[in-house]
């Protein structure tokens, strides 16, 4: 497996015969398998950070019927297409209306969230076998991981991505680039590194249950991005970390959820829609038939102003 003549050095840990990828036993699945309560721990402390503006301060939600309609009304008024919303909110019950802005956007902000939980969680499962820290951005991970066959161990350099779609095509070069070039400015390394871009839920609803699910991302001519970067999928980095299986983690997760990212939009649907139907009575949206006015609607989200 010859050098590369330009960019960064083939770095020296056991890889597979003719395979840029490390020897798969470097990274034996945790047996046994960490508890469940670390690992409940561990969704816990990310869901909170998740929770948290940068700022270190915990993101004001929410949380009443009267602040969710007050919120409703506000996407309504600045979120608005002047043309697609006015005649849709048009066809609407003006009781259904909360539902359909209020709950889709709410599970817009935890699907953000969400994404942000992964980066942190595979973070916090980290610290509990190995020296980790936070990396240059916000999610990224830097670890010092001991190897079973080779003493020196490894540095890794992590980029944690919700899903494949999360990181295109076009978006890899990128991300390996400046993984690598974290590396290359590290003044005291003292082992080989090896750059991941770590995938944390299933692509395409098909979750990988074989701990072989690595590989090394290359370019349409067949040539790898990078000799020092593998690709792993949450079939092999859950097991690798904790000794257990990604649905298995998933799972954990989700009994979780109610306590950090709750939905409010469903809890106080039924309020929020009454509430918000007085509301868009009081600012006069509504016509004879108690549904809300194309015209009015318009003019409610396309106010005019001189200057």
């Amino acid at each position: 497996m010859a050098k590369q003549k330009y960019g960064p050095k083939l770095q020296q840990y056991p890889r597979m015969e003719a395979s840029l990828l490390a020897k798969a036993e470097l990274f034996l699945p945790l047996e046994p398998p960490m508890s469940v309560d670390t690992i409940t721990q561990c969704i816990d402390s990310a869901f909170e950070r998740c929770n948290l503006n940068k700022s270190g301060k915990k993101r004001p939600v929410a949380d009443s019927p009267e602040k969710l309609v007050d919120l409703c009304i506000e996407h309504l008024k600045n979120r608005s297409d002047p043309i697609i919303s006015s005649y849709f909110v048009s066809l609407c019950d003006v009781q259904d209306i909360f539902e359909l802005d209020a709950v889709s956007h709410e599970m817009q902000r935890h699907r953000m969230s969400i994404g942000v939980f992964y980066q942190y969680l595979l973070l916090e499962l980290m610290r509990h076998r190995w020296s980790v820290f936070d990396g240059s951005r916000e999610g990224d991970i830097i670890a010092d991981i001991e190897t079973p066959t080779f003493t020196r161990g490894l540095r890794l350099y992590m980029s944690v991505k919700k899903s494949k779609d999360t990181v295109g095509g076009q978006d890899v070069p990128g991300v390996i680039r400046r993984l690598e070039n974290v590396a290359k400015e590290e003044k005291n390394l003292t082992r080989p590194y090896l750059c991941v871009i770590c995938i944390a839920t299933p692509s395409r609803g098909k979750l990988s249950l074989s701990i072989s699910d690595r590989q090394v991302k290359c370019n349409r001519s067949g040539n790898a991005y990078s000799l020092n970067c593998e690709h792993w999928g949450p079939g092999f980095v859950f097991p690798y970390i904790t000794g257990r299986n990604a649905k298995e983690i998933y799972l954990m997760g989700i009994k979780r959820v109610a306590e950090h990212l709750p939905f409010y939009s469903l809890k106080y649907k039924k309020e929020c829609s009454a509430l918000l139907a007085k509301r868009l009575e009081k600012l006069g949206l509504l016509d004879k038939e108690r549904r809300i006015s194309q015209q009015k609607f318009l003019t409610f989200c396309c106010s005019e102003v001189s200057g």
